[in-house]
């Protein structure tokens, strides 16, 4: 790829739970370093950082650069967010051991009160639980010499992501608001399934006025407890009402949603509630696992999805954004399918019901008897 321009990695910071430095959350995780073996300003200023420095100074890709490069044959990617960031960056001036942190993501640990059908002990302490990986919470033995860091540079800091686990519960990001500056823009990714009312990082955050919100769920009701294990809807339903009185200060956002096999067949009220609610979603394909996408199932799912797809694009109250999505997801039933998912989604299911979620034994086929009749 020519004329591969980024400004990552001249102004980003990422670190994930395991404490692996990247300049963005697509970087390679085992390419730079990892804070408990080293400093982040000797992986930032070492000579990997500088390779890839100088690979963007010719315009090349990085191998480091992979999943950008792969995202982008469909669409957009991670290093567009960080070229928004930093509009005036030029590459081809910069040094190749110059690192001024703008974008900073910074995810301490996977702390996370639920444990959602389509996660797994990688990204929540609830799912490392029930499967009985050991799971240590609380600050990280790096966590004093990140928050120095971020102090040296807190001038710079233009942009902070806040993801977890789950950001609301991570005593580390009252820390982290504090050293920011007031002007500088947080995002957070949020499953919205936390008590706000005695929530001080939620507090802090109400008190600025450049948040933006990612309210992660693609469900209502009985169906959202479902998929998200351990939450509540009448919660989470008052939690989106909170956070969308923010945004009369001039805070933003909406629901995250992802299309998969849970909300194919229900679109229409997911969508109906969030315009009664004035709320906007933004809508993502799903990546993975393939067996909960319903685009690849055998035909007798493919066709009720599709059918809900139709009824979607007969609405005259979408945005755009929407409009765009379901178009093109509408496109995508011509794609082959997989007879084998179907049996995969099952045996999920079996899965969830029968050895980690107890209390939901059965509850699949009262809660869509339309699908589970015919897989």
């Amino acid at each position: 790829m020519s004329d591969f321009y980024c400004a990552a990695p001249w102004r980003g910071l990422h670190i994930n739970p395991r404490g692996d430095v990247k300049t963005c959350c697509a970087g390679d995780p085992n390419m730079l370093g990892n804070l408990n073996e080293q400093s982040i300003e000797s992986i930032l200023h070492g000579p990997v950082m500088q390779e890839i420095r100088q690979s963007i100074r010719q315009g090349q890709a990085h191998a480091y650069c992979y999943n950008c490069v792969q995202a982008e044959r469909y669409g957009r990617s991670e290093r567009d967010w960080h070229n928004n960031v930093s509009p005036e960056f030029d590459p081809k001036t910069a040094s190749d051991t110059e690192h001024i942190p703008t974008l900073i993501d910074v995810r301490w640990n996977i702390t996370c009160n639920l444990s959602c059908n389509y996660c797994g002990d990688k990204c929540s302490s609830k799912w490392a639980g029930l499967k009985g990986i050991p799971f240590k919470s609380g600050a990280r033995p790096y966590y004093e010499q990140v928050c120095d860091y971020l102090a040296k540079h807190k001038d710079n800091i233009r942009e902070v992501a806040l993801v977890g686990g789950e950001p609301l519960l991570l005593p580390e990001n009252e820390r982290l608001l504090d050293v920011i500056p007031e002007d500088c823009i947080v995002t957070l990714i949020t499953n919205m399934s936390v008590d706000l009312t005695k929530n001080k990082i939620f507090d802090k955050l109400a008190k600025r006025k450049k948040v933006g919100w990612s309210m992660s769920f693609d469900n209502l009701a009985g169906k959202f407890e479902y998929v998200r294990h351990g939450s509540t809807w009448i919660e989470l339903a008052t939690n989106v009402l909170k956070v969308r009185d923010l945004f009369a200060q001039g805070q933003w956002g909406g629901i995250h949603a992802v299309y998969n096999i849970y909300n194919a067949t229900r679109l229409m009220e997911f969508i109906t509630w969030a315009k009664e609610v004035k709320i906007n979603t933004h809508w993502q394909s799903l990546y993975q696992p393939d067996y909960l996408d319903p685009l690849k199932h055998k035909p007798a799912v493919r066709a009720l999805a599709h059918a809900e797809i139709k009824r979607v694009l007969d609405r005259s109250d979408l945005t755009d954004s929407e409009r765009s999505f379901f178009t093109q997801a509408e496109q995508n039933f011509n794609n082959p399918a997989n007879e084998n998912l179907t049996d995969q989604f099952k045996q999920h299911i079996e899965e969830i019901e029968n050895q980690y979620h107890k209390d939901q034994q059965g509850q699949f086929a009262r809660l869509w008897p339309e699908i589970y009749n015919i897989l």
